[in-house]
């Protein structure tokens, strides 16, 4: 009987051996991982909002969108239909910056393409309204500008150029090239009464 238990010990040793080799490998095909798909995004979300502040802790700007796509490979992130509203040290929203889409740049660049209109949210500025087919607003310090035919729109005045400059925070912009304005003059209040 002996002779029976060992061999039936040493059978069942061979067999337990084997699962555990079996299993090893096994388990192994299951940890290779296969890299992401660059044309695929990583994450992606609809009837986002995003709310940044500055180091002060105080509201720097709001981004809303439709659908929001990261890539993770090349670090952009995608908008559809977004709206950018900025803010200033009062915390009074200042601009409404909005396009049919825009890619988001790791180095904070947003780059807006497609029916891209900013509009001023205050009374006190004298530039109302910026039109034009492309822009690029850097988000730290709020530089925008456009290498498209660019529309103004004021208190009084409509200019268009080629190219435009500018500065959300300082409330400017410089058309560059191929520059025209008009002026609406207002009649003066008839003082004989």
């Amino acid at each position: 009987m002996n002779k029976t238990k060992l061999i039936l010990t040493i059978i069942l040793t061979l067999i337990v051996l084997g699962l555990i080799g079996w299993n090893l490998t096994d388990s192994d095909t299951e940890k290779t991982y296969l890299p992401p798909d660059d044309k695929e995004p990583t994450y992606q979300t609809q009837q986002m909002v995003t709310i940044v502040y500055n180091p002060e802790g105080l509201l720097s700007y709001k981004l809303t969108a439709e659908d929001v796509k990261h890539y993770a490979a090349a670090q952009d992130t995608w908008f559809t239909k977004p709206v950018m509203i900025t803010y200033d040290k009062d915390q009074t929203a200042t601009w409404s910056v909005r396009s049919d889409r825009a890619k988001l740049t790791q180095d904070r660049m947003l780059y807006l393409y497609d029916n891209v209109e900013v509009n001023s949210l205050t009374t006190t500025s004298q530039l109302e309204r910026i039109k034009t087919n492309s822009a690029v607003v850097n988000l730290i310090t709020q530089d925008i500008s456009s290498d498209d035919h660019v529309n103004l729109y004021g208190a009084n005045f409509t200019s268009e150029g080629m190219k435009m400059r500018g500065n959300l925070r300082s409330k400017t912009a410089k058309l560059i090239e191929k520059v025209k304005t008009y002026y609406e003059v207002q009649p003066k209040a008839d003082s004989t009464n």
